[in-house]
């Protein structure tokens, strides 16, 4: 059973699989690009408040994104820190598609057990 995909946004322990990461980097695309389209039309009247916006919307989802990225690097049973590969020019790419389509390490590793062998009720 797969994690919810707006569970543990802030959680920097734990692991997550690959269907709930994509499915959290597309709630994301579609956040960031409504919240954009809002504060673009925000800033064309209040650019003060456009900016205090900005920075109310997606600073959350920058550090959820960390998060959730951390998540994922440990279901590979790397270190969380391995989330900052996305920042490195080019490298970043790479990694960011990796993310989404590797698949995690199968079993329990030491960041805690597998989530697709959760039992279904």
């Amino acid at each position: 059973m797969s994690k919810p995909a707006m569970s543990d946004l802030f959680t920097f322990s734990g692991r997550r699989n690959r269907k709930s990461y994509v499915f959290y980097i597309l709630i994301v695309i579609v956040i960031s690009i409504s919240a954009a389209f809002v504060i673009a039309l925000l800033a064309a009247i209040l650019p003060v408040l456009a900016v205090i916006a900005g920075l109310l919307v997606f600073l959350p989802i920058m550090v959820s994104s960390w998060a959730v990225g951390g998540q994922r690097c440990r279901d590979f049973g790397w270190t969380g820190w391995a989330v900052l590969l996305t920042a490195v020019p080019y490298i970043g790419i790479v990694a960011a598609i990796a993310f989404m389509v590797v698949p995690g390490t199968i079993g329990t590793n030491r960041y805690g057990r597998d989530l697709l062998d959760a039992p279904v009720y």
